[in-house]
């Protein structure tokens, strides 16, 4: 067919005109659609965890945060005391909002000490009474005297060669080598005070 003559032209029906779709179509498409996209939605996010490496945190992870709550807490009492570091773990527990169970390091067998009442737990928390992990190492000190190389706390050792997470003066935590933490034990013993990191 030349493009000289085109196809005839139907004529509009006038009298019937097209029906459009119902409304009830309409709403089904929509409604299927959004399901189909909740399905997907809820599709990736169960399968999203398992695309995650490994969500569990290590004992020496969760150990570190412990010292860090307690260098907050140990913060927060200086800040109320002119500057003055508490005398024990037991002194942080009596004035500021922590728990016993941030003085339990989750590798060792301790356990948070019981008891119905603050006072009652107290007493016990000390190293190797089995409620304290940790060693406390500001007793005198003052906001002064303390850089963020002194350290005010540590790990109690599990094995004699192995190293230590350590809180350090400004709240930081960091895990020591075994031959750093032997030089931190040294100076804890002989001095002098307060302790520091040794330098490399």
């Amino acid at each position: 067919m030349s493009e000289s003559n085109p196809p005839p032209l139907l004529p509009l029906d006038y009298a019937t005109p097209p029906t459009p779709a119902p409304r009830h179509r309409v709403i089904f498409w929509i409604v299927a659609t959004l399901a189909a996209v909740g399905v997907v939605a809820l599709a990736i996010s169960c399968l999203l965890p398992t695309l995650v490496v490994d969500r569990d945190v290590s004992p020496r992870v969760k150990s570190a945060a412990n010292l860090r709550s307690i260098g907050q807490a140990i913060l927060m009492y200086c800040n109320d005391n002119n500057g003055d570091y508490p005398d024990s773990f037991a002194t942080v527990l009596t004035n500021e909002d922590i728990t016993s169970g941030v003085f339990v390091n989750p590798s060792s067998n301790d356990s948070p000490a019981p008891g119905p009442t603050t006072r009652d737990y107290i007493k016990q928390l000390n190293p190797g009474s089995g409620y304290c992990s940790y060693i406390y190492m500001g007793r005198g000190l003052n906001a002064k005297t303390v850089s963020p190389d002194t350290i005010v706390a540590r790990e109690v050792l599990l094995h004699p060669t192995d190293g230590a997470n350590m809180l350090f003066g400004d709240g930081h935590v960091e895990y020591l080598t075994p031959a750093e933490t032997a030089a931190i034990i040294a100076k804890a013993t002989t001095g002098p005070f307060p302790v520091t990191m040794p330098s490399p």
